[in-house]
């Protein structure tokens, strides 16, 4: 990283950001809880008394619940923190796993579907990783002296060859 001057980032580019990664947490879940599924031939809420919206509804809570902690970690990166912030990285796997048992728990789901199934362990892990991926590419951006990359028939037009 660059010990001098950090590049400044609008309100737009930390949204965009943010949108993005709540977009590649959401298609890592649905790609994680099918494998899962697939794997172990079980859905993620077994239970036929859990009501139909149960579970989408506490995933966009558990979104909305991530966008929050990663608009965050972006103010603590922006003003000036250039290590990441483990407490939100973890905060968000932790909080994700407990949100998802205890709001499946009050919805009915039975223990099997919330604190002993994979499937509330793979949230974890998906919510930390992809808070751990919006601080490198934030912190890229406003830390280092990179350009943006750019596609290869980007590269070829700089070059003046046609």
């Amino acid at each position: 990283m660059n010990d001098g001057v950090r590049r400044g980032v609008t309100r737009g580019y930390v949204g965009g950001l943010l949108a993005a990664t709540l977009i590649a947490a959401m298609a890592l879940l649905v790609a994680a809880w099918g494998g899962l599924t697939l794997m172990l031939d079980r859905e993620p809420v077994n239970e036929s008394g859990v009501p139909v919206s149960a579970a989408p509804l506490l995933v966009l809570g558990l979104l909305a619940l991530l966008g929050w902690l990663l608009w965050r970690g972006a103010i603590v990166l922006l003003r000036g923190r250039k290590a990441p912030s483990w407490d939100l990285i973890l905060m968000a796997g932790g909080l994700a796993y407990l949100v998802w048992c205890l709001g499946g728990l009050l919805c009915g789901m039975p223990v099997g579907d919330t604190f002993a199934s994979p499937f509330a362990g793979a949230l974890a892990v998906i919510w930390g990783l992809v808070s751990l991926l919006f601080w490198i590419v934030l912190a890229r951006r406003v830390y280092t002296d990179r350009a943006t990359p750019r596609w290869p028939w980007e590269r070829h037009e700089d070059s003046g060859a046609e």
